[in-house]
């Protein structure tokens, strides 16, 4: 796997990861995101914030050019939030009960009901961060 830096760790909770929005690294990003959140004791949000990070990254690859990333991961009090922010200004999509038999076009729609709360934030510069927030026993 090559991410773009380390993961950068802080003693508050916090991973920052930078990296290219490629397929192959997608299993790598799974497994640290996992690592991540055993390490904070939210093994019960692990399922659902992998699956969150995979599409919303699995968006940033097919849909932004270049597909370099950022990925956050935060242990916060209500819960644990990931964002990935990167250079394009277009929002993402749910698509609800449309070509389900489709190669895409599902991946929000998943983000939208794995996610307690989800939604996008313009970035200064231009680019946009798209976040979940995924709460234990919600």
């Amino acid at each position: 796997m090559t991410l773009e830096s380390p993961p950068i760790v802080t003693t508050s909770g916090l991973c920052r990861l930078q990296l290219r929005a490629e397929p192959a690294q997608f299993g790598a990003v799974r497994r640290i995101v996992s690592a991540y959140l055993r390490l904070w004791g939210r093994t019960g949000l692990i399922d659902s914030a992998v699956v969150c990070v995979t599409e919303i990254l699995a968006n940033v690859h097919r849909h932004v050019n270049p597909s370099e990333c950022e990925l956050v991961l935060e242990n916060m009090p209500e819960g644990v939030r990931a964002a990935v922010r990167d250079q394009s200004s277009v929002l993402p999509v749910v698509v609800e009960g449309e070509n389900w038999l489709g190669e895409s076009g599902r991946g929000m729609f998943i983000v939208a009901n794995t996610a307690d709360l989800w939604g996008t934030s313009p970035v200064e510069g231009g680019g946009k961060q798209v976040w979940v927030l995924l709460r234990e026993g919600a």
